[in-house]
């Protein structure tokens, strides 16, 4: 099963209605502001943080994201807002852009060799964002997987697990995007090749 995390995104809103809905694994959304009330037996193989307004300092309540890392050792996704949590959770720093950003943006991947990107053959894809703050400081435990003319922390991967964050929102970015939380679903052994 898969938990996700609704942050008040339109985007995960989106996503769940052209993708998710058409999937043959289970999954579970719990928004941000909701205990995750789970059956001990319910087994969850990985978790999607979705994006959302305002930032990880702020008081929009997201105890449910840090719940959700802290209870389930498993493959987590991070879309704008949850790429952020991910990296401030992790003792990593965000500051605000000089303006909100609102369009598509080209992605350099400078690890194209690590699984997320299976199947992508190219370095550069075109990605929605809509964001006004980034990571500024990534944490120790991280590495950069991808940059672009406003982040140099577009994607990031902790260096020991699979735990992922994007600046964008892949999830509503077309084929390219997709391919890529497809890569995602199946490390957490929710699809098959």
């Amino acid at each position: 099963m898969l938990l996700i995390i609704d942050n008040q995104s339109a985007f995960i809103k989106k996503f769940k209605r052209q993708y998710l809905s058409e999937q043959d694994f289970d999954y579970v959304f719990f928004d941000h502001n909701q205990p995750i009330t789970l059956s001990a037996k319910s087994k969850i193989k990985g978790i999607i943080l979705s994006g959302g307004k305002g930032n990880p300092y702020e008081p929009l309540n997201l105890t449910s994201n840090f719940v959700a890392m802290l209870n389930f050792n498993v493959p987590i996704l991070g879309f704008c807002l949850g790429h952020e949590i991910i990296a401030v959770a992790n003792r990593g720093r965000i500051k605000k852009l000089p303006d909100y950003h609102a369009r598509k943006e080209i992605i350099t991947i400078t690890k194209p060799e690590d699984p997320i990107f299976e199947g992508l053959d190219k370095t550069e894809v075109s990605l929605v964002k809509r964001h006004s703050f980034y990571v500024s400081e990534l944490p120790d435990s991280f590495e950069s997987l991808g940059t672009s003319d406003t982040c140099t922390t577009e994607i990031i991967k902790h260096k020991n697990k699979p735990v992922y964050g994007f600046q964008s929102h892949p999830e509503v970015s077309g084929e390219d995007g997709l391919l890529m939380v497809r890569n995602f679903l199946k490390i957490c052994g929710v699809i098959q090749q």
